[in-house]
């Protein structure tokens, strides 16, 4: 195996294990119901591995094509840590629909989402309406 393959493959490694504990990260900020701008910088920072590693990806098979390669056991070890990646990934978007469907709900329970009722953002810009229905009648 080249060196270049084997450098490859350890960060490969290195970026796999570091999204892992950065999805573990995203759990926790979900579970706990922590700040949003937390949750924005973890989500970003998982974007940015994510694609390094798409990248490290194309490279490998670039490399392995030209060895003809591709039983490593750092490889096989990195795409454990991946697909288990892949299973946090998975939660964290189920906790963020049932989280996005509660407050949309409770919106609607309370009112909030009247046509003429505002959303606005964290700046405090108004971003327009929500449609929905009333509590209830007297």
């Amino acid at each position: 195996m080249s060196d270049e393959l084997s450098e490859v493959l350890h960060t490969i490694h290195i970026q796999a294990q570091r999204l892992e504990a950065l999805l573990g990260e995203e759990a926790l900020i979900l579970k706990s119901a922590r700040d949003a701008d937390q949750l924005e910088a973890v989500v970003q920072q998982k974007m940015d591995l994510v694609q390094h590693l798409e990248l490290l990806e194309i490279r490998r098979r670039q490399l392995t094509s030209a060895t003809n390669k591709d039983d490593d056991a750092l490889w096989q070890a990195s795409l454990t840590i991946l697909s288990r990646c892949q299973a946090l990934n998975a939660q964290a978007g189920a906790d963020i629909s049932t989280q996005a469907r509660y407050g949309k709900r409770a919106l609607e329970i309370l009112g909030a989402s009247n046509n003429d009722t505002p959303i606005y953002s964290a700046g405090g810009e108004t971003l327009g309406p929500l449609g929905g229905q009333q509590l209830g009648k007297a």
